[in-house]
């Protein structure tokens, strides 16, 4: 065991003994706000703090329980000795400081930086994207329907209303149609190869349904499958499909076999995502060579049997 191990606690750095006590601590910085901030950085280690660190460090051997200090500690010069991960839990748990009240406002702007950043990244913008540009289209379909039932006779009143609602209801189409191109333009820039198997659009909503991009791509094709899926078609039988529905060329495979397609689909997007969240390798042609030879083999017809 080290004799002194450093610990990142909240806007706090601790010297920590092999039982876990602690020997020494400041604070990131006074202001709150500016301590958020150095949390966040990926070397988190002012000058200010490398001059305690010098000041501060124990006799012996030293650890420490967050990779981005490393370079930190080893510039002092000392062995720095690796921690296994019960020892380095356990100091963890032991050396972690008691919350106070001047701590509040510490966690409360490190968690609005975080926040904004994950609300500010692509994958993030995709779902917002893809969830308005659904509830866009609920509401332009139920202003269609109600259109066509809606009658106006003779009255001039009831003509002029319709003129406005058609002039509202091009204005929703327009603000559609726009909607469209920029969430299409986002799943290209996210889940490309995802994007070429099922088309951009309902690789947005797959993303949306899932909750995000690693999210998706830890379900299992079965799962993906049934993604946005609301309700059951008849008694007794459970959905085959849902966002996928609306795939890239399911309209061209027969009615009776669109099942059959959208489970070969759900294991080619679950491939197709998981490079989109993991190697980011380009698979999106290859993939969709298979899935052009599925829905072939889809359209021919079936071999009766005497």
């Amino acid at each position: 065991m080290a004799a002194g191990t450093l610990l990142l606690a909240g806007g706090r750095l601790r010297w920590l003994d092999p039982e876990g006590r602690c020997l020494s601590e400041t604070p990131l910085d006074a202001d709150p706000g500016a301590a958020a901030e150095v949390a966040d950085r990926a070397d988190p280690l002012s000058p200010r703090l490398l001059v305690w660190l010098r000041s501060s460090a124990p006799e012996g051997e030293l650890a420490v329980l967050d990779p981005r200090l490393r370079p930190g500690v080893a510039s002092l010069g000392r062995t720095l000795r690796p921690l296994p991960e019960l020892d380095a839990r356990r100091l963890r748990e032991r050396g972690w400081p008691r919350l106070h009240a001047k701590d509040r406002a510490f966690y409360l702007l490190l968690a609005r930086r975080r926040l904004e950043a994950r609300l500010g990244s692509p994958e993030e913008a995709l779902i917002s994207l893809a969830r308005e540009e659904e509830r866009t289209e609920r509401n332009s379909r139920r202003e269609e329907t109600a259109s066509a039932s809606f009658v106006t006779g003779t009255s001039e009143m009831l003509r002029a209303h319709a003129e406005r609602w058609g002039r509202f209801r091009e204005a929703v189409e327009r603000h559609h149609h726009e909607l469209l191109r920029e969430l299409e333009t986002a799943a290209l820039g996210t889940v490309p190869n995802l994007s070429a198997i099922v088309g951009p659009r309902v690789a947005a909503r797959l993303v949306a349904h899932a909750g995000g991009v690693e999210a998706l791509a830890r379900m299992s094709s079965s799962r993906l499958q049934l993604l946005g899926s609301r309700r059951r078609p008849a008694a007794g039988h459970g959905p085959r499909f849902g966002a996928l529905y609306r795939a890239e060329r399911m309209e061209e495979v027969p009615p009776d076999r669109r099942g059959a397609y959208a489970r070969s689909l759900a294991a080619i997007a679950a491939i197709a995502v998981r490079a989109d969240a993991t190697t980011h390798r380009q698979l999106g042609a290859a993939l969709r060579v298979r899935r052009d030879r599925r829905v072939a083999s889809l359209q021919r017809p079936r071999e009766r049997t005497p």
